[in-house]
């Protein structure tokens, strides 16, 4: 649910061309605009697909292998918060 919220708010942000994210959640927000929103909006798709692929359901014969699903969706969970860090330390004052 956590990831399509996250996808949700992304894309309501990039499609009004104002994306407002922000790392703790009593800090401060920043908006994000053209392409930097877009990179943010990426680096979010990225990490919600890469942590439904980790932590849904296994597809086969059910058994749920943490170092496997780790060593294939790991480093697409973080490019995608890497892409996210990186666009807010960017805009960030």
């Amino acid at each position: 649910m956590a990831a399509a919220f996250i996808a949700i708010d992304g894309f309501i942000g990039v499609m009004r061309n104002d994306l407002e994210v922000s790392v703790a959640k009593s800090g401060v927000g920043v908006h994000l605009h053209g392409r930097l929103a877009w990179l943010c909006f990426i680096g979010m798709m990225m990490f919600a697909v890469g942590m439904v692929r980790f932590l849904g359901p296994p597809f086969g014969d059910g058994n749920f292998n943490f170092d496997q699903r780790r060593g294939r969706f790991g480093p697409i969970v973080l490019i995608g918060l890497g892409l996210y860090g990186a666009s807010y330390g960017i805009a960030s004052p």
